[in-house]
């Protein structure tokens, strides 16, 4: 690359970006079924009152927001947050 007044300017490299590492796959800490054992690792509530589990991926719905899930019919049914406390012995 030349000034104007014809002088060679050396260019600058530019930088590789670096990427972050890929995730590691997640594993299992009890060798089997987590979700069997500790329960399900859910995902946000949406408004209809629906949410997914973020380990097995099954689709979850609070039977006290809606009846049924309105997409999957063998969807489990699991007390939202706001359902849950009222439930709760004191």
């Amino acid at each position: 690359m030349q000034t104007l007044w014809g002088e060679n300017v050396p260019q600058q490299r530019r930088k590789k970006k670096q990427r972050p590492p890929s995730p590691k796959p997640s594993y299992s800490i009890t060798g089997a079924d987590d979700c069997a054992i500790i329960g399900h690792t859910l995902n946000v509530w949406d408004l209809a009152g629906c949410t997914t589990c973020l380990d097995c991926h099954v689709k979850i719905f609070c039977p006290r927001c809606i009846s049924a899930h309105p997409t999957d019919a063998n969807a489990r049914p699991i007390l939202c947050k706001r359902h849950e406390e009222r439930t709760v012995i004191r």
